[in-house]
Protein backbone atom coordinates (compact mmCIF):
# COMPACT_ATOMS: atom_id res chain seq x y z
CA UNK A 1 0.00 0.00 0.00
CA UNK A 2 2.57 2.41 0.76
CA UNK A 3 4.27 1.61 -2.67
CA UNK A 4 0.93 2.45 -4.10
CA UNK A 5 0.89 5.62 -2.42
CA UNK A 6 3.56 6.76 -3.40
CA UNK A 7 3.30 5.93 -7.00
CA UNK A 8 -0.14 8.35 -6.81
CA UNK A 9 1.92 10.88 -5.27
CA UNK A 10 4.54 10.73 -7.67
CA UNK A 11 1.68 10.66 -11.09
CA UNK A 12 0.07 13.57 -9.28
CA UNK A 13 3.51 15.75 -9.33
CA UNK A 14 4.34 14.39 -12.68
CA UNK A 15 0.60 15.47 -13.42
CA UNK A 16 1.68 19.24 -12.02
CA UNK A 17 4.86 19.48 -13.64
CA UNK A 18 3.55 18.49 -17.00
CA UNK A 19 0.84 21.34 -16.50
CA UNK A 20 3.36 23.74 -15.71
CA UNK A 21 5.65 23.37 -18.57
CA UNK A 22 2.59 23.53 -20.62
CA UNK A 23 1.30 26.97 -19.22
CA UNK A 24 4.37 28.19 -19.78
CA UNK A 25 6.04 26.81 -22.62
CA UNK A 26 8.06 28.86 -24.87
CA UNK A 27 7.06 29.57 -28.11
CA UNK A 28 10.47 29.36 -29.99
CA UNK A 29 10.80 25.48 -28.24
CA UNK A 30 7.43 24.47 -29.57
CA UNK A 31 7.60 26.00 -32.92
CA UNK A 32 11.04 23.78 -33.08
CA UNK A 33 8.53 21.02 -32.75
CA UNK A 34 6.01 21.98 -35.20
CA UNK A 35 7.91 23.97 -37.95
CA UNK A 36 7.88 20.92 -40.11
CA UNK A 37 4.07 20.38 -40.57
CA UNK A 38 3.58 24.76 -41.08
CA UNK A 39 4.39 23.30 -44.83
CA UNK A 40 4.44 26.67 -46.50
CA UNK A 41 4.51 28.99 -43.33
CA UNK A 42 7.38 29.55 -41.50
CA UNK A 43 8.13 31.91 -38.58
CA UNK A 44 11.40 34.11 -37.34
CA UNK A 45 12.31 35.49 -34.36
CA UNK A 46 9.69 33.91 -32.39
CA UNK A 47 9.28 34.46 -28.41
CA UNK A 48 6.84 34.97 -25.61
CA UNK A 49 4.47 31.62 -24.97
CA UNK A 50 2.54 29.33 -27.25
CA UNK A 51 -0.64 31.18 -25.25
CA UNK A 52 0.99 34.74 -26.37
CA UNK A 53 3.70 35.58 -28.23
CA UNK A 54 5.25 37.40 -31.13
CA UNK A 55 6.84 36.25 -34.58
CA UNK A 56 9.72 39.49 -35.65
CA UNK A 57 8.76 37.64 -39.54
CA UNK A 58 5.74 35.21 -40.67
CA UNK A 59 5.89 33.88 -44.48
CA UNK A 60 4.27 31.81 -46.52
CA UNK A 61 5.87 30.53 -49.72
CA UNK A 62 8.64 32.48 -49.52
CA UNK A 63 6.65 35.62 -48.98
CA UNK A 64 7.32 37.86 -45.85
CA UNK A 65 4.17 39.47 -44.85
CA UNK A 66 5.06 41.05 -41.74
CA UNK A 67 4.87 40.41 -38.22
CA UNK A 68 3.14 38.27 -36.18
CA UNK A 69 1.04 38.36 -32.60
CA UNK A 70 -1.38 35.90 -31.22
CA UNK A 71 -2.91 34.91 -28.37
CA UNK A 72 -4.84 31.67 -27.50
CA UNK A 73 -7.18 30.65 -25.20
CA UNK A 74 -6.72 27.96 -22.87
CA UNK A 75 -10.18 26.63 -21.68
CA UNK A 76 -11.20 25.86 -24.99
CA UNK A 77 -8.69 22.97 -25.05
CA UNK A 78 -10.08 21.26 -22.65
CA UNK A 79 -13.33 20.25 -24.65
CA UNK A 80 -10.57 20.10 -28.12
CA UNK A 81 -11.42 23.21 -29.22
CA UNK A 82 -8.63 25.47 -30.20
CA UNK A 83 -9.41 29.96 -29.67
CA UNK A 84 -7.47 32.18 -31.09
CA UNK A 85 -6.57 35.66 -32.44
CA UNK A 86 -4.23 36.94 -34.73
CA UNK A 87 -2.57 39.46 -36.48
CA UNK A 88 -0.32 39.84 -39.04
CA UNK A 89 1.17 43.49 -39.39
CA UNK A 90 3.42 44.39 -42.59
CA UNK A 91 5.04 47.71 -43.57
CA UNK A 92 1.84 47.55 -46.26
CA UNK A 93 -0.28 45.02 -44.99
CA UNK A 94 -2.54 44.59 -42.04
CA UNK A 95 -4.81 41.68 -41.50
CA UNK A 96 -6.46 39.78 -38.18
CA UNK A 97 -9.21 38.32 -37.07
CA UNK A 98 -10.23 35.16 -34.84
CA UNK A 99 -9.66 31.63 -35.29
CA UNK A 100 -11.32 28.90 -33.67
CA UNK A 101 -10.98 25.10 -34.45
CA UNK A 102 -13.87 22.54 -33.16
CA UNK A 103 -13.09 19.11 -32.14
CA UNK A 104 -14.82 17.96 -35.43
CA UNK A 105 -11.81 19.53 -37.29
CA UNK A 106 -13.83 22.14 -38.84
CA UNK A 107 -12.16 26.04 -38.96
CA UNK A 108 -13.90 29.16 -38.28
CA UNK A 109 -12.95 32.70 -39.18
CA UNK A 110 -14.50 35.30 -37.42
CA UNK A 111 -14.20 39.40 -38.18
CA UNK A 112 -11.22 38.79 -40.07
CA UNK A 113 -10.21 42.38 -41.79
CA UNK A 114 -7.83 42.79 -44.26
CA UNK A 115 -5.38 45.49 -46.05
CA UNK A 116 -3.18 44.80 -48.60
CA UNK A 117 -1.49 46.60 -51.81
CA UNK A 118 -3.32 46.07 -54.88
CA UNK A 119 0.16 45.47 -56.27
CA UNK A 120 -0.17 42.21 -54.31
CA UNK A 121 -2.53 41.05 -57.40
CA UNK A 122 -0.58 41.90 -60.36
CA UNK A 123 0.43 38.03 -60.74
CA UNK A 124 -2.49 36.76 -61.11
CA UNK A 125 -3.48 39.21 -64.51
CA UNK A 126 -0.46 38.32 -65.92
CA UNK A 127 0.77 41.54 -67.96
CA UNK A 128 4.07 42.68 -66.85
CA UNK A 129 3.81 45.58 -67.83
CA UNK A 130 0.66 46.70 -65.59
CA UNK A 131 1.23 48.06 -62.11
CA UNK A 132 -1.95 47.88 -59.87
CA UNK A 133 -1.97 51.00 -57.68
CA UNK A 134 -3.66 52.03 -54.45
CA UNK A 135 -4.78 49.93 -51.35
CA UNK A 136 -7.94 46.83 -51.15
CA UNK A 137 -9.23 46.72 -47.85
CA UNK A 138 -11.83 44.23 -46.69
CA UNK A 139 -13.85 41.71 -44.21
CA UNK A 140 -14.89 38.45 -43.54
CA UNK A 141 -17.93 38.53 -41.44
CA UNK A 142 -16.79 34.63 -41.21
CA UNK A 143 -15.66 31.64 -42.92
CA UNK A 144 -15.67 27.86 -42.46
CA UNK A 145 -13.47 25.24 -43.78
CA UNK A 146 -13.79 21.47 -43.24
CA UNK A 147 -12.27 18.83 -45.73
CA UNK A 148 -11.33 21.67 -48.20
CA UNK A 149 -14.74 23.12 -48.79
CA UNK A 150 -15.43 26.30 -47.57
CA UNK A 151 -19.02 27.41 -46.23
CA UNK A 152 -20.60 30.18 -44.47
CA UNK A 153 -18.38 32.83 -46.21
CA UNK A 154 -19.66 36.46 -47.03
CA UNK A 155 -17.96 40.00 -46.89
CA UNK A 156 -16.93 42.81 -49.08
CA UNK A 157 -13.48 44.20 -50.38
CA UNK A 158 -12.60 48.06 -51.36
CA UNK A 159 -9.93 48.84 -54.13
CA UNK A 160 -9.23 52.57 -53.15
CA UNK A 161 -7.31 55.16 -54.58
CA UNK A 162 -7.46 52.57 -57.44
CA UNK A 163 -5.38 53.06 -61.05
CA UNK A 164 -2.96 51.53 -63.08
CA UNK A 165 0.31 52.14 -64.51
CA UNK A 166 2.37 51.00 -67.25
CA UNK A 167 2.92 51.87 -70.97
CA UNK A 168 -0.24 54.63 -69.72
CA UNK A 169 -1.30 55.52 -66.34
CA UNK A 170 -5.18 55.97 -64.83
CA UNK A 171 -6.80 56.60 -61.75
CA UNK A 172 -10.30 55.13 -61.14
CA UNK A 173 -12.96 55.45 -58.93
CA UNK A 174 -13.01 53.12 -55.66
CA UNK A 175 -14.24 49.64 -56.49
CA UNK A 176 -16.11 47.19 -54.73
CA UNK A 177 -16.50 43.26 -54.83
CA UNK A 178 -19.28 41.22 -52.31
CA UNK A 179 -18.74 37.64 -51.89
CA UNK A 180 -20.18 34.95 -50.32
CA UNK A 181 -19.71 31.27 -50.37
CA UNK A 182 -21.32 28.30 -52.75
CA UNK A 183 -23.08 25.17 -52.33
CA UNK A 184 -20.08 23.42 -53.78
CA UNK A 185 -17.41 25.10 -51.66
CA UNK A 186 -16.03 27.19 -53.67
CA UNK A 187 -16.54 31.36 -53.31
CA UNK A 188 -18.47 33.52 -56.17
CA UNK A 189 -19.30 37.33 -55.91
CA UNK A 190 -19.67 40.68 -57.99
CA UNK A 191 -17.26 43.20 -58.61
CA UNK A 192 -18.15 47.01 -59.80
CA UNK A 193 -17.39 50.52 -59.69
CA UNK A 194 -18.98 53.57 -57.45
CA UNK A 195 -20.18 55.24 -60.43
CA UNK A 196 -18.25 58.11 -59.52
CA UNK A 197 -14.80 58.11 -61.56
CA UNK A 198 -14.40 57.43 -65.24
CA UNK A 199 -14.18 53.85 -65.23
CA UNK A 200 -16.90 51.53 -65.49
CA UNK A 201 -16.06 48.07 -64.60
CA UNK A 202 -18.80 45.18 -63.72
CA UNK A 203 -17.96 41.51 -63.41
CA UNK A 204 -18.08 38.56 -61.40
CA UNK A 205 -15.75 35.96 -60.04
CA UNK A 206 -15.21 32.40 -58.59
CA UNK A 207 -12.50 31.43 -56.64
CA UNK A 208 -12.00 27.62 -55.74
CA UNK A 209 -9.01 24.61 -54.50
CA UNK A 210 -8.38 24.44 -57.83
CA UNK A 211 -8.16 28.08 -58.51
CA UNK A 212 -10.12 30.99 -59.78
CA UNK A 213 -11.97 32.48 -62.73
CA UNK A 214 -13.11 36.02 -63.24
CA UNK A 215 -14.62 37.76 -66.02
CA UNK A 216 -15.15 41.99 -66.43
CA UNK A 217 -16.44 44.54 -68.33
CA UNK A 218 -13.92 47.42 -68.72
CA UNK A 219 -15.37 50.74 -70.27
CA UNK A 220 -14.56 54.64 -70.32
CA UNK A 221 -17.42 56.90 -68.82
CA UNK A 222 -16.79 60.21 -70.17
CA UNK A 223 -14.82 59.18 -72.66
CA UNK A 224 -11.59 59.57 -70.65
CA UNK A 225 -8.85 59.40 -72.87
CA UNK A 226 -6.56 58.21 -69.84
CA UNK A 227 -8.64 55.32 -68.94
CA UNK A 228 -9.55 54.58 -72.64
CA UNK A 229 -5.49 54.27 -73.08
CA UNK A 230 -5.13 52.32 -70.22
CA UNK A 231 -7.55 49.66 -71.43
CA UNK A 232 -5.66 48.85 -74.52
CA UNK A 233 -3.25 46.64 -72.46
CA UNK A 234 -6.11 45.14 -70.37
CA UNK A 235 -8.31 42.25 -71.50
CA UNK A 236 -8.95 41.71 -74.90
CA UNK A 237 -10.30 44.96 -76.73
CA UNK A 238 -14.20 45.39 -77.95
CA UNK A 239 -15.71 47.20 -81.02
CA UNK A 240 -16.91 49.82 -78.99
CA UNK A 241 -13.95 50.67 -76.90
CA UNK A 242 -14.52 48.67 -73.69
CA UNK A 243 -12.10 45.68 -72.95
CA UNK A 244 -13.14 42.03 -71.91
CA UNK A 245 -11.64 40.76 -69.23
CA UNK A 246 -11.00 37.21 -68.42
CA UNK A 247 -8.80 35.42 -65.96
CA UNK A 248 -8.44 31.80 -65.30
CA UNK A 249 -5.46 31.11 -62.72
CA UNK A 250 -3.68 29.37 -59.64
CA UNK A 251 -4.00 30.85 -56.28
CA UNK A 252 -0.44 29.99 -55.54
CA UNK A 253 0.49 32.90 -58.34
CA UNK A 254 -0.27 35.25 -55.33
CA UNK A 255 2.94 34.49 -53.38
Amino acid sequence: MKILKWFFALLILLVIVAGAIAWTLPADVAYRYVASQLGPVSLVGVRGTVWQGHADGVSVFGRDLGELDWQVEKAPLFARRLHADLRIRGADIDTSGLIERAADGRLTAHDVRFRVPASMLAPVLDVPSLKLLGTITGSFAKVSFQDGVVSDANGTALWSDAGVSGTAEARFSDILAEFASKPDGSIGGTVADDGKGNLEVSGHFTIAATGFQAEAFLAARNDDARVREALRYVGEPQADGSSHLLIDGKLFKLF
